[in-house]
């Protein structure tokens, strides 16, 4: 159940920078202009993500989501990818 709730949190919180950034970043053709990096970033992240949901989406049961190769590695890299995005927008948006 250790191992479940880590997921879950980890899930949460990559979802809900995904779902900030992806509103800001591809609903902003300013930033993606100022920030080409972060952009080209977030866009790869995005496609593993919607990967990752897709793989998810076709084990229903939760233990099963968690035998996903790598999934909390998957997760945490993709939380600190979008930190860093998350990051530089805000430095770019207190200019």
């Amino acid at each position: 159940l250790t191992k479940l709730r880590a997921a879950f949190d980890a899930w949460v919180d990559v979802q809900r920078r995904w779902v900030y950034l992806e509103g800001i970043l591809f609903g902003s053709s300013d930033i993606k202009a100022q920030l080409p990096a972060e952009w080209s970033r977030f866009k790869s992240v995005d496609g593993e993500f919607i990967s990752l949901m897709r793989r998810i989406a076709n084990r229903p049961y939760a233990m099963e989501a968690l035998n996903i190769e790598n999934l909390q590695r998957t997760l945490e890299r993709l939380g600190n990818l979008m930190n860093v995005i998350q990051r530089a927008l805000g430095e770019y948006l207190e200019k």
